[in-house]
């Protein structure tokens, strides 16, 4: 196992924009891009190469790290570095920008008007729909569903002007199937 207590500081160990594999102790391989490192928490923070999600690595999972040279930040001479340099603030910047235009987005599917309950539910239903809105405290699924507070699997209608077709019917069936998951998993604990 690495710790960082007797090693080099993680940002040097594991320098931003720089590709690793890290295979951890429950048996996973992760591959990504460093995006940052927290010294005090023992924590790498890396964009997963498969499924492009931010991931938090503790140091102490880490049985094995192995770094892709090939795409790795180079240390030779100073005008190497300098070009690496301008290179990573570039890098940078665009993931600060993505960052932010995610966020923005994030913000956008907020309801400070819906109980936590629901905002789980229109979070579930997003991605698996993709086309979820808010309406006041309802959720509109697909333009065709409402799902009403409590949110259960009861509360999921048809819409008026969405007609009563077979594949609304299975929309709606679909949608009261995450629900009745959501609700399911919350009843265990």
């Amino acid at each position: 196992m690495l710790t960082t207590s007797s090693s080099q500081p993680l940002h040097l160990k594991y320098p931003i924009s720089s590709q690793w594999e890290f295979k951890l102790t429950t048996g996973e391989t992760v591959k990504g891009e460093i995006y940052t490192t927290d010294q005090v928490a023992e924590l790498v923070v890396l964009q997963d190469l498969h499924n492009h999600d931010i991931r938090m690595i503790s140091i102490t999972s880490i049985n094995n790290a192995t770094q892709d040279k090939s795409v790795a930040v180079s240390s030779s001479p100073s005008t190497a570095n300098e070009i690496d340099t301008v290179h990573i603030k570039k890098v940078l910047e665009e993931r600060e920008k993505r960052a932010i235009r995610l966020a923005q987005e994030s913000f956008k599917h907020l309801n400070p008007k819906a109980p936590p309950e629901g905002q789980m539910v229109f979070d579930r239903l997003l991605k698996a729909c993709n086309e979820v809105i808010w309406k006041d405290v309802s959720i509109i699924v697909l333009d065709t569903i409402k799902v009403d507070p409590p949110y259960t699997k009861s509360d999921c209608k048809l819409l008026p002007t969405a007609g009563s077709g077979q594949q609304k019917r299975g929309s709606l069936d679909r949608v009261q199937k995450i629900v009745s998951s959501i609700h399911a998993g919350n009843d265990g604990g």
